[in-house]
Order: C-alpha cells, then structure tokens, then sequence
C-alpha cells in the first residue's frame, strides 16, 4: 500500500511538471480502475491526466460495494440519452451556483424522500407527474412557505388526487 502511495505521489509530482503520463508508466492497480480510458489516455493533456488519476484512488480507497454502486451508476448514466445527460449536466451546474444553505436543503429533501418505502417513492411520482405544468408550480410554492405539518397535509392531498383520478 506504501508503495502504490508513494508511486502515485510520484506520478502526480510529474503531472505538475507539465509532463504527460504515458499509459504504461501507470501503476497496474490504477490502470484496472483506469482501463476504459487506455485507447485515449495518451490523447489526454496533463490536467484531465491528473483528475483522473486522484478519481481513480479515491475509487480504490472505497469498500467494493460503494466500488459496485459507483459501477452502476457510472452504467447507467452511460446508456441515458445524450440530450438527457445534457441537461442533467446543466442542472448540476445551477446546483453548483446556489448558495450553500440552499444546497443543504435540497440534499436533506433528497434524503427525506429516499428514506421513504419505494412505494411511497412511486406514488409520489406518480401523483407528481399527474399534475399539469401550473399545478406543480403552485405545489412548490406552497411547500416552499408550508411547516412540517403543513407538508404532510399536501402530500396526503397528492395521494388523493393521484386515487381519485384512477
């Protein structure tokens, strides 16, 4: 472990000396994390080089299953349409630009809403998506201004809109 350590800073101490890496001067280990990218590595400049080999040693520093989940994510985000990963890019960009308690408020919704049953995940979709452009937009702006229990009350209110038009 020492070792590929201690080769890594090696290797990154030549990137900050402006000198590409060629793909065979790369560690084995970080080859295997690296291996969709040996056909263009050499086309690469010394930045994406160096970016890509510190993602690559935080990849291997997780246990194997955050490796496999990072696996499957990566896979599914491969085979979205290219339009689509366009616009996923550009909201992560917007993301990037709010200001950080708005960020956090945003994460704690996503993690409210993935802790909840798969279920009730679906059924709030659906009733989302069941909605028309003015009613989602009016639907945000009440639960931006709404309490806890307020909330819940307009969830409970999603549910019945969504039963009512079955």
């Amino acid at each position: 472990m020492k070792r590929t350590v201690v080769i890594l800073l090696l290797l990154l101490g030549n990137l900050a000396m402006a000198e590409p890496l060629r793909w065979e001067q790369i560690p084995p280990e970080t080859r295997a994390v690296l291996q969709n990218m040996e056909q263009r590595w050499n086309t690469l400049d010394e930045q994406q080089q160096q970016r890509l080999l510190q993602r690559a040693e935080r990849f291997r520093q997780l246990p194997p299953e955050q490796q496999q989940q990072m696996l499957q994510r990566f896979e599914r985000w491969q085979q979205l349409p290219p339009e689509q990963r366009e616009q996923l890019k550009e909201r992560y960009r917007e993301f990037r630009q709010l200001p950080a308690a708005e960020q956090e408020k945003i994460k704690q919704r996503y993690r409210w809403f993935h802790s909840l049953p798969e279920a009730e995940r679906r059924q709030l979709r659906e009733s989302w998506q069941s909605l028309t452009p003015d009613q989602r937009r009016d639907l945000r702006e009440r639960f931006r201004k709404a309490t806890p229990e307020q909330r819940r009350a307009l969830r409970d209110e999603l549910r019945r809109v969504r039963l009512n038009r079955l």
